[in-house]
C-alpha cells in the first residue's frame, strides 16, 4: 500500500537508529496520521499511539508505535496488517486492524497479556472519527478486564509450559547455558504470572520488574526481580538459590489464589 510516508534508504538502515528530538518524532506521528486519513478516508475509525512516545518517555532512539482501526467493510472483519519500516532516522510501526479484529485481540488473553495489552491500556488517542468517540476507551476497557477463565488458563500455561521447564534447565545446566539468561527468562515469565493474577498491565517491558516487585506474588519473587534489575549474577550459588526459592514459593501462592484447578487441568493430557 502506498502511504507516501517518509522512508529510509539501505545506508540509513545500517547506520542504525539516529538521534531524533521529541518534536521531530511527533512531527512524524502527525504525518503518519494524516497519511492514514488520506488513504482510508471514512473507513478509518481511530488512530492511537502507544509505547514510550505515548507516555512522553521516549528517548533519542525510540521507535514510533501506533495502531489504527478500520471499518470492517474496508478489508474484511479479519483484517490485520502491520506496517513496519525505517523512515530515515529511526523505525515506525503501524498495526492496522479491522474493528472486529482489534476488539477480538483486546479480549485475547495469553501468557504475555500483562505486556502485550499495554498498547491498549496505556494508549493515547490521536484521532477518532465522528460517532466513534468511545472506541478507544472501549478497547482500553476490553483489554483491562480479561475473562477470569482465560486468565487462569494463561497462568497455568506459564507455570507448566514455561516455569517448570526452566527449572528443569536450571537443574540440568552444568554450565551449558548462561545462568543470567535462565534467570532473566524465569523472572520475566514469573512477572507475567503475577501480572495476570493481579490483572495488572505493565506500563512497559522496561519497567516490568520494578512494577512486579510492588505486586507481591510468591515468596522469593520480589527478591528475584530485584536481583535481575541489578543484573548481578556473579554469585552463581546465590542466583540458583533465588530461582529455587521463587519456584518453591509458587505452590503455596497458587493455592492461595485458587489456581490449583487450572493447574490440575493443565497437568492432564488433552486438558487445557
Amino acid at each position: 500500500m502506498d502511504y507516501a510516508l517518509p522512508c529510509g534508504e539501505l545506508d540509513t538502515l545500517f547506520a542504525g537508529p539516529q538521534s531524533v528530538t521529541p518534536e521531530q518524532r511527533r512531527d512524524l506521528v502527525d504525518e503518519i496520521v494524516a497519511a492514514l486519513r488520506r488513504r482510508h478516508g471514512e473507513r478509518l475509525l481511530a488512530v492511537a499511539l502507544y509505547g514510550s512516545t505515548a507516555r512522553d518517555g521516549d528517548g533519542p532512539y525510540s521507535d514510533v508505535e501506533l495502531w489504527a482501526v478500520l471499518d470492517d467493510e474496508a478489508y474484511g472483519e479479519d483484517y490485520d496488517e502491520s506496517l513496519e519500516w525505517v523512515h530515515g532516522r529511526g523505525k515506525a510501526e503501524v498495526n492496522l486492524m479491522s474493528r472486529s479484529a482489534i476488539e477480538a485481540y483486546a479480549r485475547e488473553v495469553d501468557e504475555a497479556w500483562p505486556i502485550s495489552h499495554g498498547q491498549f491500556v496505556h494508549a493515547r488517542a490521536l484521532w477518532i472519527a465522528p460517532d466513534h468517540g468511545a472506541l478507544v476507551e472501549s478497547l482500553r476497557s476490553l483489554a483491562a478486564h480479561p475473562d477470569d477463565a482465560a486468565v487462569d488458563r494463561a497462568m497455568a500455561e506459564l507455570v507448566v509450559g514455561e516455569l517448570y521447564e526452566l527449572v528443569g534447565k536450571l537443574r540440568n545446566r552444568h554450565g551449558r547455558q548462561p545462568l543470567a539468561v535462565l534467570a532473566g527468562r524465569f523472572a520475566e515469565h514469573l512477572a507475567c504470572l503475577v501480572g495476570l493474577a493481579e490483572r495488572h498491565v505493565y506500563v512497559s517491558a522496561g519497567s516490568l520488574f520494578d512494577e512486579a516487585v510492588d505486586l507481591g506474588g510468591p515468596d522469593g519473587a520480589a527478591e528475584l526481580f530485584a536481583q535481575v534489575v541489578r543484573g548481578d549474577f556473579r554469585d552463581e550459588a546465590a542466583t540458583v538459590a533465588a530461582l529455587e526459592r521463587a519456584w518453591a514459593g509458587l505452590e503455596r501462592w497458587a493455592d492461595a489464589i485458587g489456581l490449583e484447578p487450572a493447574l490440575l487441568r493443565r497437568c492432564r493430557a488433552g486438558e487445557r
